[in-house]
């Protein structure tokens, strides 16, 4: 199931708990539904398989966030985005959040932040905050097509760093 580390990957993890999944339709890879312990994507190189609990527990993967998922996670879900991203924090690479909506849409009251009681300076300053402070990295993308081809291209570019670790 491991594929060698210098290849990009023919298979991506997909956590089975994911609420609206990207399938990857029109790349060169599958998709298989595992459980994750962080994250939402991962490729089989680098994780560890906890047989037991049937969990693998990937060293890079993907947290894919909508929109208003991304800001339910800045507000009422705060604590239990921030254990994931500490869950994260002996990685060689950044956990990877990819949002489904643009920077400027969620600055300037378009889009999932219409109607929300949410400044836009909270947050700039929670994603700058997080970003020190945490080991992740943060995507902004136009639409969902956008945002699921620059989680590939997140996959594809861990999987071959591998090759130089």
């Amino acid at each position: 199931m491991d594929e060698p580390p210098h290849t990009i990957p023919t298979t991506v993890l997909r956590d089975n708990r994911e609420q609206q999944p990207w399938t990857f339709d029109g790349y060169a890879v599958e998709t298989r539904d595992v459980t994750l312990s962080t994250g939402d994507y991962a490729v089989p190189a680098g994780c560890a398989h906890d047989a037991e609990a049937d969990t693998y527990h990937p060293q890079f993967a993907v947290e894919r966030k909508s929109g208003h998922d991304f800001l339910t996670a800045l507000t009422w879900e705060r604590d239990r985005f921030t254990s994931e991203l500490q869950r994260a924090a002996e990685w060689t690479q950044p956990l990877t959040v990819v949002v489904e909506e643009s920077w400027e849409a969620l600055l300037c009251n378009r889009g999932p932040m219409t109607w929300r009681d949410i400044h836009p300076n909270q947050i700039a300053g929670t994603v700058s905050a997080w970003t020190r402070h945490y080991n992740v990295a943060f995507h902004f993308a136009n639409c969902r097509q956008q945002a699921e081809l620059c989680a590939f291209l997140c996959l594809v570019r861990h999987s071959l760093l591998r090759r130089f670790e």
